[in-house]
């Protein structure tokens, strides 16, 4: 049975819990709890805007959003954020998930730390933070 916080399940998949194994053997404990809380904050900030949100896929972005900054799946090619990326759609393939699903994932994780633009309440272009 799958851990419930702050009312948001964490997905416990065999999927979801070989990601999860996956992060722990090449990550950190920082690297792991970071993690869990981005899916968190995630989840709940969706609910808060009431999206709907495919929890599982939102799980995937969190677990391995940071992955390209460990040992093993850091490259001297790409930015940490493709490094990531990249093990996810990976990752994602090789269990079967469609190309399409896997996208969603590399492009949520290969874009996490770019600065976007978003529309602020005077309806004019403004800057946002990442996390915005």
């Amino acid at each position: 049975m799958s851990e419930v916080v702050a009312g948001i399940r964490i997905p416990d998949s065999q999927l979801a819990r070989e990601a999860t194994d996956l992060l722990r053997e090449h990550g950190t404990p920082l690297l792991l709890a970071h993690s869990l809380r981005v899916f968190l904050f995630g989840a709940i900030r969706g609910r808060h805007r009431s999206l709907k949100v495919d929890h599982e896929l939102l799980y995937f972005g969190a677990v391995f959003h940071d992955l390209g900054l460990t040992a093993k799946y850091r490259s001297r090619d790409h930015r940490f954020e493709v490094d990531s990326a990249n093990t996810a759609r990976d990752f994602l393939r090789a269990n079967g998930i469609d190309e399409s699903t896997a996208g969603v994932v590399w492009d949520a994780i290969a874009r996490h730390t770019r600065r976007r633009r978003s529309r602020g309440t005077s309806g004019r272009r403004s800057r946002s933070s990442p996390v915005g």
